[in-house]
């Protein structure tokens, strides 16, 4: 496979400099596409130039009357993968087994407690030539300049269209990419949770970190994950904990345990 892609906007905070270090550090290729330079990329990542895939459509993608940088991520990598090969990954994601990824179509389902489990489009490898990344990208595309609601053009869509083409099926479970479900994001924080989270990242080649609903509860992105935690001691094995100028302390992961449990709604893909 040809490695990895990922975009970014904006200072690169070191929670993201982490997860972006994984990937070489676990011996993959990952290539980052931005619109302006950014400084102190993580060494083995490759920089690249965003207009190669796309216009700076940056302030198109609307929600709640807002520019959304993660909706025009989604036309982004549907734009990149209609002329690349990599496989995309969402910047928040953390390279375990990156080499155990391969095939022409790569992408998998979300953990959920209910329901029909959505196919997220944070690892997604499409042929150019597949009807459905075709009929991602023209919905997309359509949207451009408009209210949507958030997740309209990713997991949502993705999920609908491979129901759709009869492939839902053919999706990876969540113990491969997704082992971490949503409302459980802050246990990859939480020292007490180490044992459960790597019983439950065992066979993951991924993992998300699941940042927006980071920013919700107000966690520091510059703080390193508590010592004793799953993801601190995943980051101390890629070398990565030098890149944080502090590390978060546990009472901080306790105040953001009690942000999350007393908020509501809490899914969000």
């Amino acid at each position: 496979m040809s490695g990895f892609a990922t975009f970014w906007s904006g200072p690169l905070p070191a929670l993201i400099r982490a997860c972006l270090a994984s990937f070489p550090a676990s011996g993959a290729r990952l290539a980052l596409y931005a619109y302006e330079p950014i400084s102190d990329l993580p060494a083995g990542v490759e920089a690249r130039d965003a207009r190669e895939i796309c216009l700076d459509l940056r302030e198109r993608y609307l929600v709640g009357g807002r520019p959304s940088l993660a909706h025009f991520s989604d036309r982004f990598r549907y734009e990149m993968l209609t002329r690349m090969e990599f496989c995309w990954v969402d910047a928040d994601m953390v390279a375990l087994r990156p080499d155990a990824l391969e095939g022409a179509v790569i992408w998998g389902r979300q953990a959920e407690a209910k329901g029909n489990a959505l196919i997220n489009n944070a690892v997604l490898r499409l042929p150019p030539d597949d009807p459905v990344l075709a009929e991602m990208l023209a919905r997309a595309r359509a949207v451009e300049g408009q209210e949507i609601s958030w997740g309209a053009i990713g997991p949502y869509l993705l999920t609908e269209l491979a129901e759709a083409h009869g492939r839902y099926g053919t999706a990876a479970p969540p113990e491969h990419y997704f082992p971490v479900a949503p409302d459980d994001f802050w246990r990859l924080f939480d020292p007490a949770s180490r044992d459960a989270i790597t019983e439950a990242a065992r066979d993951a080649e991924l993992i998300h970190l699941w940042s927006e609903l980071l920013r919700r509860v107000g966690y520091d992105f510059d703080a390193a994950p508590p010592a004793g935690s799953y993801l601190h001691d995943q980051f101390a094995e890629f070398g990565a904990l030098g890149l944080f100028p502090r590390v978060c302390e546990p009472q901080e992961i306790a105040a953001m345990i009690a942000r999350w449990n007393a908020s509501a709604p809490k899914e969000t893909p």
